[in-house]
């Protein structure tokens, strides 16, 4: 398997709309990103947007834009700070990155297209000379201990390492830490709960 990481372009598009699918399928469609979507990012902040490829074969993905701090560090929500997925708020003299999404297909995933995915986002960040990166993280894996564990407890016992976290594992060992939750961040559907944690990884503190 050779997957390279190049910037989105028009073309990968289509592809982009069917992996949302595949790999989100529990989300409210209406978080699901389309074409059109799909090309305000790409006007919006070119440099910021990736995909993962083997071949001609979309694998992966990543979406993110320039922010500041007292934006992407308060409390907020997907839709809110994403503009619904068009990058609205995006701001050229941003000093943090928002990583608003990251996926890989589910036949892909297990062979580290995530951390490279994580270190393409990283070089943007040193390369820019941006503070580092903030995100809202998911928790796909709380559903099997919400009867026993509250959110923060989960976290906590994934930051531990007593628990795995599908998302926030790797999360954790690329770098970043856990800064809160994020309450009501997205419709994650049934399985999915819908509080996210609030991620931060910094250059200067944090390897790789």
């Amino acid at each position: 398997m050779s997957i390279t990481i190049t910037n989105t372009r028009p073309e990968h598009i289509p592809q982009l709309v069917a992996h949302q699918r595949l790999c989100f399928p529990t989300m409210n469609p209406d978080d699901w990103m389309d074409a059109e979507m799909f090309a305000a990012q790409i006007a919006v902040f070119p440099e910021g947007q990736h995909v993962a490829l083997d071949g001609e074969r979309v694998v992966g993905q990543s979406s993110t834009f320039r922010v500041s701090g007292a934006l992407a560090l308060a409390p907020h929500t997907y839709r809110g700070i994403t503009g619904h997925n068009r990058f609205t708020n995006h701001d050229p003299a941003g000093e943090w990155l928002y990583g608003a999404d990251m996926s890989v297909h589910p036949d892909y995933r297990g062979r580290h297209i995530a951390t490279m995915l994580y270190s393409t986002r990283k070089e943007l960040v040193r390369r820019l000379g941006m503070r580092g990166i903030v995100a809202g993280g998911a928790l796909p894996g709380y559903h099997h201990h919400s009867d026993r564990l509250s959110v923060e407890q989960y976290i906590a016992e994934v930051v531990a390492g007593r628990l795995v976290d599908p998302t926030l594992t790797v999360q954790l060992k690329n770098g970043f830490t856990v800064r809160a939750v994020l309450r009501n961040y997205v419709d994650g559907g049934e399985l999915v709960n819908d509080d996210a944690t609030l991620l931060v990884w910094e250059p200067d503190n944090t390897e790789p």
